[in-house]
């Protein structure tokens, strides 16, 4: 009968132990999962984050595109300007 106690106390303490191994990685899944979850509301802030700075690249790249054409129209009608004065000066010395 003592045989049969020391078997049956010795598996008790083997299931604890895997109870108690189990428990550990339960806890462990949940630290995981918050993990987890922390990391994956970062990464949507910096997707919102770099959507925002998408648009606004676009709104540069709008601004300066009409300036650019602004830019160049100006400089055309200043080298018309010159070459239209540099042409009545000619004209009128002769």
């Amino acid at each position: 009968m003592e045989r049969f106690i020391a078997v049956t106390e010795q598996r008790l303490e083997r299931i604890e132990d895997k109870l108690d191994k189990l428990s550990d990685t339960v806890a462990n899944f949940a630290r995981i999962e918050e993990r987890l979850l922390s990391i994956f509301k970062r990464l949507e802030r910096h997707e919102k984050q770099i959507d925002g700075h998408t648009e606004d690249i676009k709104g540069l790249t709008n601004n300066v595109l009409t300036n650019s054409n602004s830019l160049r129209f100006g400089e055309r009608m200043f080298w018309i300007s010159i070459t239209t004065a540099a042409s009545l000066i000619v004209y009128l010395m002769r």
